[in-house]
């Protein structure tokens, strides 16, 4: 009885320590799952939270409608990559960078056609168009329709002009045909005037050696061939009055054709804006502009400032005058020197400078006398202090007009000595070579003058030269140059 209790108790002994040891593997196994099941619980979180930022609810259920068809073997996020890479090439022609992010893809796209627009295409392109600027479809069709209507305009011009020079050519050929015609009638008439004045001689001589009677029928006959001789000159009259006509018409049709095809702009090339404000601080009296060093732009370089919607003024005033005191490669800072406190320097206004130029040096002629403070008196050094201001700002200065000269700076015509007396050469017998000198001054002046209008070389004064380098107010403020 002893022995089956101890065995008995034995296997409770062997459940019990058994049930411990299930609980103790289930309780393992319970927290191995826990944490697991908190570890798959924080990825998915992270999960969700990086597919979030990809996309928001509502646009992972309009993935498809957003992009498209994904295409075969890549993710709807690759085939939108795919077609930014494909708007890259096709806009700016060329493969964007395998790293190159879409953002940086987009701001080089969006700068190329900004700077298409202001260089390239400028005031043909419309900047109303489009949310953000200008849009490139409507833009493109805009400038057809420009081009068209300038076809257009071109070909109506051409057949103006056509029907024009049929005209002239017929007024020509009608000219040409009077005047041979009127030289064939001067023959003869000369013919005719020849033999009525050998037939006058003849007579004269006959009149000598007849009895009255017959000086009275010669005189008769006299008269008649000077009465025809009078009606041959009203005849030759007559006809130098058509001739002159004929040249009348011809000088009309001239001037039509001028009308049609008129002569360009000589000066249209001063009023030419060299750079435009992109960025304006008023209250450090400061403004930023589009050109740098690349565009040879210096220091103490000074411009005009002219409003962006309106054309550069005739005399050459601007709205303000600015100098550069800072510059970057494609950037320079520029102090306002003077402005008009009612028409404030805003964004995109231009700016000039007639002597400055991105590209080449400008040539000039400096002529005549300067003055500079307008004191009545002539500065004996003005005409030197323009060409140092010329070349200082990269202009080339020449000594005489030639079809390579851009610009004649002209000063007041120098006034000549009054000629001298018997009395002002006793006294200093210089007086005469000072009188031939002035002269001279004068009589390069005129000559000077008159190349400059055969060649059709734009003038410009003291007063609108310094407007148009944006340097009158300094150059009050500062005599000496």
């Amino acid at each position: 009885m002893a022995a089956r209790q101890t065995s008995q108790s034995n296997a409770m002994m062997y459940a019990l320590v058994t049930f411990v040891a299930l609980f103790i593997i289930a309780t393992a196994f319970a927290v191995i799952y826990y944490v697991k099941s908190e570890e798959f619980r924080t990825q998915a979180e992270l999960a969700r939270e990086d597919l979030d930022s990809i996309a928001t609810p509502a646009e992972k259920n309009s993935v498809g409608r957003i992009v498209g068809t994904a295409k075969e073997g890549k993710s709807y996020l690759g085939t939108m990559q795919e077609i930014v890479d494909g708007l890259y090439s096709f806009i700016l022609g060329k493969e964007p960078s395998a790293d190159l992010p879409a953002t940086v893809k987009f701001n080089e796209i969006s700068m190329a056609i900004d700077a298409l627009n202001k260089e390239v295409l400028g005031k043909d392109v419309n900047p109303a168009f489009g949310p953000n600027g200008v849009a490139l479809l409507k833009t493109i069709e805009e400038l057809k329709q420009k081009l068209e209507n300038a076809r257009g305009e071109i070909t109506n011009l051409e057949a103006i002009n056509n029907d024009l020079q049929i005209d002239m050519e017929d007024a020509v050929a009608n000219t040409e045909l009077n005047k041979q015609n009127f030289l064939r009638e001067l023959n003869q008439y000369q013919t005719e005037v020849d033999e009525i004045s050998n037939r006058f001689n003849a007579l004269q001589q006959d009149m000598q050696a007849a009895t009255t009677e017959q000086i009275q029928d010669f005189q008769n006959k006299l008269e008649q061939e000077q009465a025809k001789l009078r009606q041959k000159q009203l005849d030759l009259r007559k006809t130098e009055e058509k001739l002159n006509e004929t040249d009348t018409l011809l000088d009309e049709a001239l001037t039509k054709l001028d009308a049609i095809k008129p002569k360009p702009d000589k000066e249209v090339q001063a009023y030419k804006p060299d750079a435009q404000i992109v960025r304006v601080d008023l209250q450090n009296g400061i403004v930023y502009l589009d050109a740098g060093i690349n565009d040879h732009v210096y220091r103490g370089l000074t411009f005009a400032v002219y409003d962006r919607n309106k054309p550069i003024p005739e005399n050459g005033k601007g709205k303000a005058e600015i100098e550069v005191f800072q510059v970057t490669e494609q950037v320079c800072a520029a102090r306002i020197v003077e402005s008009d406190k009612r028409d404030p320097v805003v964004k995109e206004d231009i700016v000039a400078n007639l002597i400055w130029d991105r590209k080449t040096a400008n040539r000039f002629v400096v002529a005549g006398e300067f003055d500079f403070n307008n004191s009545g008196q002539i500065d004996p050094d003005g005409a030197q202090r323009i060409i140092e201001l010329i070349e200082r700002w990269g202009g080339q200065v020449d000594n005489e007009i030639t079809v390579e000269t851009d610009f004649l700076i002209l000063g007041a015509e120098p006034k000549p000595l009054p000629m001298p007396t018997q009395q002002d050469l006793d006294i200093n017998p210089l007086t005469q070579q000072r009188y031939e000198l002035s002269r001279q001054k004068v009589d390069a002046y005129n000559m000077i003058l008159e190349k400059a209008a055969n060649l059709g070389i734009p003038v410009f004064n003291q007063k609108r030269f310094l407007y148009l380098i944006g340097y009158d107010t300094l150059m009050h403020k500062n005599p000496m140059l």
